[in-house]
Order: C-alpha cells, then structure tokens, then sequence
C-alpha cells in the first residue's frame, strides 16, 4: 500500500537543504498550492507536532529526513535536515504516542524498533517489539506502541511510558494474519489498547486490555489505504482497491460487528489518506479531496460530505515535478504535504478555512 517547484527556490549547500513552499495565513498573498525543495526524494511522511516538521524515510538511502517549514515575510521557507544512516529500516514511521519528541522507526533486520530524538534525527533507544517489526503505528490513548511483524503475522504492543526506572514492556502480542502486505493504525484515545488492522481483502478491529487484546468485528474490504478517526477512534476511513469508492467503517452498537457507515465516490482511486480533528483528506493522483469527518455527528444519510476539492498539478510548471507520482501524505496543522517519488520536491496544499 503504498510533493513541487516553486516560485522560489533557495537552496543551502551545507548539510540541511533549504526549499521554499507557501504561507498558511489568509492574508498571504503566496499560492494555495505550493512546491517545496528538499534535499533528498522522500516516502511515508509523518506530521510530528512536537518537532513541528514532516519527518520521511528518505527514499534512496537508510536515513530519515525532517522537513522543518517556517513561515516569513509571507513565504514559506523549509529546511531539510538528514540523520545519519540507520540501516534496515522497515516500511514506514510513526509519530510519538506521549508528546515526547520522537519517531518511531522499526528495524525489522535487528528485531528492534528505534526511538529516534526528532530534534537530532539520533537513534535514542532500541525497544524490543515482537520479531521482525516492519510497520509501526501508536495508541496515543493508551501510550503504546504497536508494531507489526514483516510477515504480518502479530502486533506487538510496547508499553512507551513504563513508571520510573522499569524498561518499556510487551503489553500484547496479538496474532492477526495479515500477510506482508497488512498495516496496523492505532487510536488517539481510550486507556484500552485499541487497533484496526487492514488486510489484503478483510478489515478487523481488536481492543482490550494489557494481555486481553482480542479481535472483537471484522469485515471483507479491499483497502488501497485506510486511516482511523482522531475522535471516534473505533472508526476507520478506507479506500477500495482498484476503484474510486472511499468508505467510513465503524463498530456497530453492540461491538461485535463492523459497518460501513459512510460511501462515496470520488472520482479516481484513491492513493493516500489522512486526518485532522474536523476533516478527512484523500489524496488521488492529481486532486486533494477534503471532506468533512463529522466524527459526533455521524453520517445520516450514508454519505461524505466534500468541503474541496483542490488540483495540485496544474499549478505545477515543471514537467518533472509535475508528473511524479505520489510517494505519501503528511497532515501538518495548516497544510496538507505530498511528497513525490523520484523527485526532491513536495507539495503544501492549504487546508480549507473552518
């Protein structure tokens, strides 16, 4: 499962690479689309709200990359900072589960997951995470770290705020049967560890406490990408496979069963998915869609409600950037990040006004 030019460009030659993008205030007179330089392509961006950058893997070699944007003078400018090589990195990243401020990196090679200080990009610590942890997600709610085997059989649930002087412990080994090609998304609320897991052709969602963790619904579903509620966190957001069909998934009263609460269809598939505390955003190959979560209200009608819908390759002059694929998304508080495969460039889109 698996951003560009503009309009100008400041690049520094000593170690962190500077790029420009767009300002996020109103008043800015700087494009709602905006092309940001980095120093290297990157893929699965995070937002870190403690480092207040993008941090990625970078795509061509084992080190991650913090993308810090700082609005002056009414551009945007950002530096691109690179840690020092951290072989075996695994799929993707997550960000910290405790306002501490870290990432997650996991090393499947060394069975271990890295806690990486996001101000150095430096390793700080190695947790034992189950065998092989390949994908790493976080239940904020309930301070653990969820890490998912290479092969997909078993998530592993890391204790990462243990009382003082105890090391972080196992809080669960659930074994799920995903396959290598499953991901894991935790919750952002709740004291029970609580998880959905996206298979190649079913959705499950499991809950309990430390060594009761069981899966409690599932539902056949072809996910392309899939992203949970911040609010409503028995909630999954998921697009279909092959199709232009986004759904919103959630617990039925009763808790033993999964529904589609919500469909619609947006026109070209969906690539890449991701959240704030209002709304939902779904990224296609050329278009931002943003659509209201209505996490309290839920959806009476069955449906989404789209707020925008944003081109952001036509604003794109270079032909290079323009036609990259997409390699992830990044939700920041003011703008939505892409970032491009193949190329060092990526894309701030401006969230809608409230």
């Amino acid at each position: 499962m698996d951003l560009r030019r503009a309009v100008a460009l400041t690049l520094a030659v000593s170690a962190p690479v500077a790029g420009c993008a767009a300002a996020d205030a109103v008043p800015d007179p700087v494009p709602q689309v905006a092309v940001l330089r980095l120093g290297t392509p990157v893929r699965e961006p995070i937002w870190s709200k403690e480092a207040h950058a993008v941090v990625a893997l970078a795509e061509d070699e084992p080190r991650i990359a913090k993308i810090t944007p700082k609005a002056t003078s009414g551009r945007l400018t950002a530096r691109t900072t690179l840690s020092g090589p951290l072989p075996g990195l695994g799929e993707n990243l997550a960000p910290s589960a405790t306002g501490e401020e870290v990432v997650y990196a996991p090393r499947p090679g060394a069975d271990r997951v890295a806690v990486v200080d996001a101000g150095t990009l430096r390793a700080k610590t190695f947790l034992r995470a189950g065998r092989a942890p390949s994908f790493v997600a976080v239940d904020s709610g309930a301070d653990v770290l969820l890490a998912l085997s290479a092969d997909g059989a078993t998530v592993t649930g890391v204790d990462v705020r243990p009382a003082p002087g105890e090391e972080p412990a196992v809080v669960t080994r659930t074994g799920v049967r995903l396959g290598p090609a499953g991901e894991v998304d935790g919750t952002a609320r709740g004291r029970l560890v609580e998880f959905h897991t996206v298979g190649p052709d079913r959705v499950s969602h499991y809950k309990g406490g430390a060594g009761e963790v069981r899966k409690t619904a599932d539902i056949a579903f072809r996910a392309e990408t899939a992203t949970g509620d911040l609010t409503k966190v028995s909630r999954l957001y998921a697009a279909e496979k092959g199709t232009d069909r986004l759904v919103a998934i959630d617990v039925a009263p009763g808790g033993d069963e999964l529904l589609m609460v919500a469909r619609s269809r947006l026109g070209a598939p969906v690539l890449y998915l991701g959240v704030d505390e209002n709304r939902l955003y779904a990224a296609t190959g050329d278009r931002l869609v943003v659509l209201e979560t209505n996490s309290y209200e839920g959806f009476p009608e069955g449906r989404f409600t789209v707020v925008k819908s944003v081109d952001f390759r036509a604003p794109v002059k270079d032909a290079e950037v323009r036609e990259a694929p997409l390699s992830g998304m990044a939700v920041g508080p003011d703008r939505v990040y892409l970032t491009l495969r193949g190329v060092p460039y990526a894309l701030g889109v401006a969230k809608p006004s409230l």
